[in-house]
C-alpha cells in the first residue's frame, strides 16, 4: 500500500508536469491557509520534457507492482497521457494547508467522467472506494486515509495530518467546495502576490507553518519581540538553463513588524566586494556579507549559543571591541582541507573603521595567560595565538583584518588564482548584503550516492555549485548551479 501512496504521488505530479488563469476551483483553499503552492504546470511540462525522462520509465516499471490485469494498459496510459484522467491540464495545481491539521489539494476538472472512470481503476485495485454522491458532490478515499470529492468543477483531495479533534474530514470537504470567493485565499493580498510572480513553483506561507530550523535562520536576525505568526512569506522557484533558482520574500503582517524589517536594512549594507580575489584555489564555501559590526554584535548577544562562544574567546582577546570596529565587507572561506584532512581551517577578512583595540594586545598577553593561552607576535601587527593545542593566527594590514588556522599564510597568495570562482560572481556580490558559495563539486557527492540511490546521484552529481545571496532583509535567493549550462535543470533532474 506504502508503495502505491508514493506512485499515487508522483502520478498526480505528472498531471502537474504535463499542462495558468483564475476559475472558481481555487475557492476552495481558505483565506486562513497556512501554506498555499500553485504549481505552473504548463511551463514546467514544456522544460521537463517528463514523457522522455527516465522518472517516467521507473514509474511505467512500478505500477505492474500495483496494477494487474487490463488495468495495468489504462494505468501507463494515463501516464502518456494525463489528459485521459479528466484534469483540466491548462491550469495550475495548487497544494495548501489548513493550520497544521489538514493538507489539501485541488485541480480543475476538465471531464468528470473521465475523473470519474479513473478512480474505478483504482477502486477495482482496492486502492479508492467508489465515487458516491453526497450534497451534490461525488466523494469518496484514496488509500483508506485521503478523501476526495468533486464536480464538474472542481477536484479535491484532503488529507488530515494532525489528530486534534476538531471538525470531520467529511464536512469540512463539504465546506470547502461550497466556498465563497470573498471567504477563500483569492481574496487576499498573498493570492495577488503570487499571482504576481510568473514562476514555475510559487509558495505562501506564514513563518510560523515552517520548520523551526528554517524559520528560526531569519527570526535570528529579528528582535526578540518579534512572532514568528506575525511574517509572511512568499517563495517561488524557476527552472532555468543551468540551474535552478529559488526566490524567497518576506513582510510584515503589521506597521510595527513591517518597520523592524526596514530598520534591519540600515545596519546591512552593500559589499565592496573587497575580498573576492582573496581566496585559494582549493576554496570549498565563502561567505561575505556587509554589515555593521555594533549590530552583529548585538544579535550575537541576543543569540545564547553566539553569547556563549562571546564569553569563551573574551578570555583571550577583547572580541566586543574587535567587532565594534568593524564596518562594511567580512568574508569567510573554508578550504577543501577541512574535509580531505578532517581538521579545522577557515580564512576570514573584515573591513575595519579603525584599529584602537590593537593598543591593548599587551594587555590581551598578559591575561590569557591564566587561561593556559599564549600569543606571540613579529612586530608588524601579525600574531600567532595557542589555546589548548590549537593554533589562531590573526592581524591587521591597513584597515582589514585578517584571521586564520589551518592555513599557512605564506601559501595564501601562492594559492590564489587570478581567474577566481568568484570573479563571475563579481557584479552579483557588490550588488548583495549576504553571498554564500558553495562548491558542490569538491564535496563528493559521487561517492555519496552510489548502488539503490543511483536514480538520485545522476541528478545530484550534475549539480556544481549552491549559491545563496540577498540584497535586502527582505529577500533572499537560492540558485543551484549545474555543470551543463546549456540544458534546462529540470529536464537534466528528471
Amino acid at each position: 500500500m506504502r508503495k502505491f501512496g508514493i506512485l499515487l504521488f508522483v502520478l498526480l505530479m505528472v498531471v502537474c508536469l504535463s499542462s495558468c488563469n483564475k476559475t472558481d476551483y481555487q475557492n476552495v483553499i481558505p483565506a486562513d491557509a497556512t501554506l498555499v503552492a500553485k504549481v505552473n504546470v504548463k511551463n514546467m511540462a514544456e522544460k521537463s520534457d517528463f514523457a522522455q525522462s527516465s522518472v517516467a520509465d521507473v514509474l511505467k516499471g512500478g505500477l505492474a507492482l500495483v496494477v494487474s490485469g487490463k488495468d495495468l494498459k489504462q494505468a501507463k496510459a494515463y501516464v502518456d497521457d494525463p489528459m485521459a484522467m479528466g484534469w483540466d491540464l491548462s491550469m495550475p495545481a495548487y497544494a495548501f494547508m489548513i493550520g497544521s491539521e489538514y493538507a489539501g489539494f485541488t485541480m480543475k476538472v476538465a471531464d468528470e467522467d473521465a475523473v470519474k472512470d479513473f478512480i474505478l481503476l483504482l477502486h477495482k485495485q482496492h486502492l479508492a472506494t467508489k465515487p458516491v454522491e453526497r450534497h451534490e458532490l461525488m466523494c469518496g478515499t484514496l488509500l483508506d486515509e485521503l478523501y476526495y470529492a468533486y464536480d464538474g468543477n472542481t477536484f479535491l483531495l484532503l488529507a488530515k495530518v494532525e489528530e486534534k479533534g476538531g471538525v470531520r474530514i467529511e464536512k469540512l470537504a463539504q465546506q470547502l467546495m461550497n466556498q465563497t470567493e470573498d471567504a477563500s485565499f483569492v481574496s487576499t493580498e498573498a493570492y495577488d502576490k503570487m499571482e504576481e510572480a510568473e514562476k514555475d513553483i510559487v509558495w505562501y506561507s506564514n513563518l510560523a507553518a515552517l520548520p523551526d530550523e528554517v524559520a528560526n535562520v531569519l527570526m535570528d536576525f529579528l528582535p526578540q519581540s518579534v512572532k514568528k505568526r506575525d511574517i509572511e512569506l512568499m517563495s517561488s522557484i524557476s527552472f532555468e538553463d543551468g540551474a535552478a533558482v529559488v526566490q524567497a520574500n518576506v513582510w510584515g503582517k503589521t506597521d510595527k513588524t513591517q518597520q523592524l524589517l526596514e530598520e534591519m536594512n540600515k545596519n546591512l549594507c552593500k559589499m565592496e566586494g573587497r575580498y573576492i580575489g582573496k581566496v585559494t584555489d582549493n576554496m570549498l564555501v565563502w561567505l561575505g556579507m556587509g554589515v555593521k559590526g555594533e549590530w552583529l554584535l548585538q544579535k550575537m548577544k541576543e543569540n545564547k549559543d553566539m553569547k556563549e562562544r562571546l564569553f569563551l574567546i573574551e578570555r583571550a582577546v577583547d572580541i566586543e571591541q574587535m567587532l565594534k570596529a568593524v564596518d562594511g565587507d567580512v568574508a569567510v572561506e573554508v578550504p577543501e582541507a577541512l574535509l580531505k584532512n578532517n581538521e579545522d581551517a577557515f580564512v576570514a577578512y573584515a573591513k575595519l573603521k579603525n584599529t584602537d583595540f590593537l593598543q591593548d594586545v599587551d594587555e590581551w598577553k598578559s591575561s590569557m595567560k591564566d587561561y593556559g593561552m599564549s600569543m606571540d607576535d613579529d612586530g608588524s601587527n601579525h600574531y600567532v595565538l595557542q589555546a589548548e593545542g590549537h593554533t589562531l593566527q590573526w592581524g591587521v594590514e591597513g584597515n582589514d583584518l585578517y584571521t586564520m588556522t589551518g592555513i599557512d599564510p605564506a601559501n595564501l597568495t601562492k594559492e590564489s588564482s587570478s581567474n577566481s570562482l568568484l570573479k563571475a560572481y563579481g557584479e552579483d556580490i557588490k550588488k548583495s548584503i549576504f553571498f554564500l558559495y558553495i562548491n558542490l563539486s569538491k564535496m563528493g557527492l559521487d561517492e555519496m550516492f552510489n548502488g539503490e540511490l543511483k536514480l538520485i546521484g545522476k541528478a545530484v552529481r550534475s549539480i556544481e555549485a549552491l549559491i545563496v545571496k540577498s540584497s535586502s532583509a527582505n529577500e533572499v535567493t537560492l540558485m543551484i548551479e549545474t555543470k551543463n549550462k546549456k540544458e534546462n535543470f529540470l529536464k537534466q533532474l528528471l
